[in-house]
């Protein structure tokens, strides 16, 4: 189920087509490689037509990151049509960590991580990047409120950040740096034991942290 409203449109196809170029050059070949020039052959475009969209590459690594962005929300929404909601937080941890085999991960995490270090010296992607990650918390939150009613607002909180903390650096680890994708059952399992422990033992102490503030 594609949710994109400008499907169709034969300039949003355009940059689609770039952008997807420059998502396969990330995964496949690193941050380093990415240029105007490299972009536009990946596509099959002249460096001009790539230009004409994107002024710098600043406008297109933002927008790169909405596109990725969009590729998973297709992927979430196909699934959680399918399940009840008393278990879509289940399937949004499985997902996430990709054990749910109907609706595997896109294949694209080490674009991510290639944004990360890009982000290091562009302010616009840094904060799209933390948009997107304090939207999927706020996604993650709601479930956890929905699905464990017993947990506060401040648990839900912590959890929400715990769990995307712990999301971003479990595909680093495997989609990066290659170790095995047999560790998503153990981090997956590793969450389900966080949650537990929120559960069985709620923090008493008023914390001093504000989870998902942007520090300045």
């Amino acid at each position: 189920m594609n949710t994109d409203p400008n499907a169709g449109d034969p300039t949003h196809d355009k940059k689609t087509q770039i952008l997807n170029a420059a998502t396969r050059l990330l995964t496949t070949q690193g941050l380093q490689v990415v240029s105007f020039e490299s972009i536009a052959n990946e596509a099959g475009l002249s460096r001009q037509l790539v230009r004409y969209y994107y002024s710098d590459l600043d406008a297109l690594m933002v927008e790169l990151c909405g596109h990725l962005q969009q590729v998973y929300q297709d992927a979430l929404v196909a699934g959680i049509v399918e399940v009840r909601q008393v278990e879509r937080l289940k399937f949004f941890l499985d997902f996430l960590f990709g054990l749910s085999e109907d609706h595997p991960m896109p294949d694209n995490l080490e674009a991510y991580d290639a944004l990360f270090a890009y982000a290091v010296g562009s302010a616009s992607l840094k904060e799209r990047l933390c948009e997107k990650y304090k939207t999927l918390g706020q996604v993650i939150l709601h479930e956890l409120a929905i699905t464990h009613p017993e947990l506060d607002d401040a648990a839900c909180k912590e959890l929400s950040f715990l769990v995307v903390s712990m999301m971003h650096a479990h595909w680093s680890y495997i989609a990066t740096l290659g170790f095995s994708p047999d560790h998503n059952r153990l981090a997956r399992r590793a969450i389900d034991r966080l949650i537990a422990s929120y559960i069985n033992e709620a923090p008493t102490d008023p914390s001093i942290e504000k989870p998902w503030s942007h520090g300045d």
